[in-house]
């Protein structure tokens, strides 16, 4: 017997929608749900955000009391998601916190107790996500089976059929039942009249066995049976409203059919324990792909983060609004009350629907509360500059973190004991007690070599050389410290031209001895700097995009190319935070790791990393370096490029400031400022 469960995701705020068209969306998809559990009976389960809750009780409260009562004699089940659609692996872990407090409040609140089976938020997930969930001692989450699995191909098949738990960082477990896409995509064709009854039951029995098996008929939205959201060109057309009846008819074959079970899915996790297929301890995530997502390549989180209309802009100024709101909650200002509007409001301003296909008059909208919010919280502004400590086990280091500092600029005298020219004139070498670096001056100031003498009398990142690798594929120059944009039929533009240099000094306090340069392209012109101090292993990357457009495009800045003679390759890995509160740690060898190539013709990246704390560390058992931002200057994200490579491996990280999918098409306005630190971490 196949055991088949449904849960159906209600979303006044999908993007694509008009506010205008709200309450119709309520009475072609809400009511039909409903009426399918309360006069047909079936099993369904409904996951609903607060907000589209607090939407619903204005519009049509008798919607919402029907839900209340069905949920009350359990004709539906209840599922969590938060306040807010957010997707959590690239939002800070307090954030995510507060939008599930506040969306377990919202239900104890409407329906006398909170969920105890909450689904992942666009089906996004991270390792570090799971404390949330365990913290508040869920009963288990729903997410997707289909890309976890093509992460790991050591999993058996079976393990699709029955409850997991979910392993993310320092021990956090959370139980775990299955989404499905190719099934809830079979679904939709069927309601949709692409295909019929019978395929879609075909499809269903190939998944039958005698053993019992639970499979997720259906875990996606419900705003697209008779209705259009209107994202898409290619949406079927919609003639009449049959694709509810549809439905229906299909779950009473499913119902009268012995080889099948109509369950809730909170039944999956009353399920008896099967010996090596159920409850088994897996992480979901991989190296290649730190931050899984729902269905095809081509729908990865780059979609929220770097592409959209202009998520760049919207994820920086969040992380603005964020850092305000710590600050005042830290120092006990405004009153509670007002503080806790204010997390709501920036959980609001953090929906994935806002990044999409948002339509131009909600685009409006949320522009005008970002300003409001803005200047609410405009007392909690510092310029205070501050040292970090980053550690991972047992390798540390300090990031001296410059916050809106003016740089001095000294004669040139006072620098000449720092800094020195090569005898061909070709490079630029700075000189401390705590790094030495080498840039290129024919090539923008690439970073030629870096050293920390303290980690290592070998640099540890620099510029690998034309014919280093074998591989032809890998036959070019790799820099550290440049940018490129790449543009769909057009050549590429790089920072990489000759340059004259002028040489800098940051105050007494500041300690460093650094350089800049403008590199003048079609784009416009990029200025940078380049900071390297003198008291601690660190080196500052600056860049000022001064553009007055950003094209369209994959658009990467401070490249940072690993030399590998200076490290272990057994022992290699990155570690960032994905939405949680600890690190999550990555090892690297034997891994192929393509971040950055293109899922398909028109999505021009593959994944990426949260990094929702601004740090990326990278290295192996004895040193790394820490790539160290200020995400609310720029929330770019970082992207991983790894692969073994005679006669060493091939290893980058990169920074991409802008992408292309279906959701970006247009040129956003300028400039782009992007600053990154790269600290040195040795064994303490």
């Amino acid at each position: 017997m196949l055991k088949l469960f449904s849960i159906f995701h209600l979303n006044l705020a999908y993007s694509s929608i008009a506010e205008s068209k709200r309450k119709e969306v309520i009475e072609r998809c809400f009511w039909p749900l409903l009426s399918l559990a309360t006069k047909e009976h079936i099993p369904v389960a409904i996951e609903v955000p607060g907000y589209t809750l607090e939407l619903v009780s204005r519009l049509d409260p008798s919607w919402l009391r029907a839900l209340r009562g069905a949920v009350r004699s359990h004709h539906v089940e209840l599922v969590g998601s938060g306040y807010a659609q957010i997707v959590a692996p690239i939002v800070p872990a307090r954030v995510n916190e507060w939008n599930l407090e506040v969306g377990a409040q919202q239900y104890e609140r409407l329906f006398g107790a909170s969920p105890g089976l909450w689904y992942i938020n666009e089906q996004a997930y991270s390792a570090g996500i799971v404390e949330h969930y365990a913290s508040r001692g869920v009963e288990g989450i729903v997410m997707e089976w289909n890309n976890a699995r093509t992460l790991h191909p050591e999993w058996d098949d079976d393990y699709r059929y029955y409850p997991q738990v979910a392993v993310g960082t320092e021990r956090h477990r959370v139980k775990l039942i299955w989404n499905d896409s190719i099934s809830f995509q079979k679904f939709q064709r069927y309601a949709h009249g692409d295909i019929d009854s019978a395929d879609l039951l075909s499809y269903l029995l190939t998944h039958l066995s005698e053993t019992g098996r639970y499979l997720s008929l259906y875990g996606s939205d419900a705003e697209i049976f008779d209705f259009r959201p209107g994202r898409f060109k290619t949406e079927p057309e919609l003639e009449k409203p049959v694709e509810w009846a549809r439905i229906a008819a299909f779950y009473g074959l499913l119902r009268s059919d012995p080889r099948f079970k109509l369950i809730f899915p909170s039944e999956v996790l009353k399920a008896p324990a099967v010996p090596s297929r159920s409850y088994l301890p897996l992480a979901l995530e991989s190296a290649a792909q730190p931050i899984p997502v729902k269905k095809q390549p081509k729908y990865n989180v780059t979609r929220w983060s770097i592409t959209g209309r202009n998520s760049l802009y919207v994820n920086t100024i969040c992380h603005k609004l964020y850092q305000r709101i710590a600050r005042l909650q830290e120092n006990g200002m405004p009153a509670k009350g007002e503080i806790e509007q204010f997390k709501k409001r920036l959980c609001f301003l953090w929906s994935s629907d806002f990044r999409t296909h948002i339509t131009p008059e909600r685009w409006e909208g949320f522009k005008s509360e970002i300003v409001r919010m803005l200047r609410e919280t405009s007392s909690a502004d510092t310029s205070e500059a501050r040292r970090v400590t980053v550690s991972l086990n047992g390798l540390a280091g300090t990031w001296f973190r410059p916050v809106g500092k003016k740089t001095k600029i000294r004669p040139a005298p006072s620098l000449a004991r720092n800094c020195e020219m090569s005898e061909d004139g070709r490079l630029l070498i700075i000189s401390t007690p705590s790094a030495k670096a080498f840039f290129n001056l024919r090539r923008g100031l690439a970073i030629q070599s870096l050293v920390f003498p303290a980690l290592d009398p070998q640099p540890l990142f620099g510029t690998i050389p034309h014919g280093y690798f074998e591989d032809i594929a890998l036959g070019a120059d790799w820099y550290t410290g440049n940018s490129v944009l790449q543009r769909p039929g057009k050549s590429q533009v790089t920072d990489l031209a000759p340059v004259e240099v002028e040489l800098l000094a940051g105050s007494q306090r500041e300690a460093w001895s650094g350089c800049s340069a403008t590199v003048i392209t079609e784009a416009g012109p990029i200025r940078k700097r380049f900071k390297v101090y003198k008291n601690w292993p660190q080196i500052d990357l600056e860049y000022t995009f001064d553009w007055p457009t950003i094209p369209a495009g994959s658009f990467k800045t401070a490249f940072v190319t690993l030399i590998p003679e200076s490290y272990d390759p057994g022992s290699l890995f990155y570690a960032t935070h994905n939405g949680g509160s600890s690190l999550e740690i990555f090892r690297m060898h034997g891994q192929t790791i393509a971040h950055s190539v293109p899922a398909s013709s028109v999505v021009t990246a593959s994944s990426g990393l949260g990094a929702t704390e601004g740090i990326v560390i990278i290295g192996d058992a004895k040193k790394a370096v820490a790539l160290c931002f200020d995400p609310s200057v720029c929330a770019s994200m970082p992207m991983i490029a790894f692969r073994k490579a005679p006669p060493s491996f091939f290893a980058r990280i990169m920074f991409s400031c802008g992408e292309l999918d279906e959701t970006r098409t247009q040129e956003v306005a300028g400039p782009v400022h992007f600053a990154c630190s790269v600290v040195g971490l040795g064994r303490q």
